[in-house]
């Protein structure tokens, strides 16, 4: 399930930012809300063929008329075949094509961040660094973006002299590939040049439940600290940090201070993390690290922050 389904439905007035927001314009906040989500669907892009109206209506250069037509045209089989859709011109076509994407269609590249009008030189560049669509490890964890190995300032060059272009186009390109491959959501971009090393951290690899430990309740818990290797899943994500579920009677905390190298806008609402368990305070707070970092044990309480008015949803029913 995509939350941006339901995110870009959602109208300014039912955005809960606090008491304040009534102060402000609606209609400012509704620009505001709608430009916002424009900038998420272009960063993420869209499936033209299972998105919603909804999601298509914020595609940049998109018209209502437009997205209709397309909803209408589906299945699309590549992105030129866009083309073919009344009202859609060249112009439109230039600038919303990178935003969709093309699942299982008949070209490779509709699935990337690549624009159409640089497929010969996606191409090019996808044989002569031998890397593959859809194979993270024909990349490998050397190829940095942002430094330029000696081999492919060569290939970039090569490419500019070759296709006429500027350098700096060729390493756009060459970022849209990588990033294409190795990482095709956006929030998992910053963890794309960690190294093997360092994504052991917070890994579930050979983590285990409470439950599988034998741990049913606060009080066998806190007898038995610190609790290493658990499996967890994240509930929700904060500016302080993350509460997990560890499928006991509270939600823990991991306080980012506690995640090591690992940052906190790289963890996402839903997603499994191995977790050490440090602490669990008098009033049953429960403090966490990621697994791996093997930190000592604390107070339980190492936040001052109160769970139930940052997560609502931590407290959770005992269980009989």
């Amino acid at each position: 399930l995509n939350p941006l389904n339901e995110l870009v439905k959602i109208p300014s007035k039912s955005l809960g930012l606090g008491m304040y927001q009534h102060d402000l314009s609606e209609k400012v906040l509704d620009e505001k809300l709608r430009l916002t989500s424009i900038d998420a669907v272009a960063e993420v892009g869209v499936d033209v063929n299972s998105c919603s109206l909804h999601i298509l209506q914020k595609v940049p250069s998109l018209t209502p008329a437009l997205c209709g037509k397309i909803m209408k045209s589906r299945p699309i089989l590549c992105r030129r075949e866009l083309m073919s859709i009344s009202g859609f011109g060249p112009k439109t076509f230039e600038n919303c094509a990178a935003f969709i994407r093309i699942s299982g269609g008949k070209e490779p590249l509709d699935e990337t961040l690549v624009h159409p009008e640089s497929y010969s030189l996606a191409r090019w560049l996808l044989k002569e660094l031998n890397w593959k669509l859809g194979d993270p490890t024909s990349v490998g964890v050397d190829k940095d973006t942002k430094v330029q190995p000696e081999h492919r300032q060569r290939i970039t060059k090569k490419a500019a002299a070759l296709f006429g272009i500027s350098d700096e186009r060729v390493q756009t390109v060459i970022g849209h590939l990588f990033f294409s491959i190795t990482s095709p959501d956006p929030r998992l971009r910053q963890n794309a040049s960690y190294t093997k090393e360092k994504s052991i951290i917070g890994s579930t690899d050979g983590c285990s439940t409470l439950s599988e430990r034998g741990i049913d309740s606060l009080n066998e818990l806190r007898e038995r600290l610190p609790v290493r290797n658990i499996a967890s899943h994240v509930r929700n994500v904060v500016d302080f940090g993350v509460f997990a579920d560890l499928n006991i009677e509270e939600d823990g905390l991991l306080h980012r201070s506690k995640m090591g190298s690992v940052p906190l806008d790289s963890i996402m609402v839903g997603q499994e993390l191995g977790v050490d368990i440090l602490g669990v305070s008098d009033s049953g707070k429960i403090s966490l690290a990621l697994s791996g970092l093997n930190l000592h044990l604390d107070d339980g309480d190492s936040s001052k922050c109160t769970i139930s008015k940052a997560n609502p949803s931590s407290r959770k029913r005992r269980r009989k």
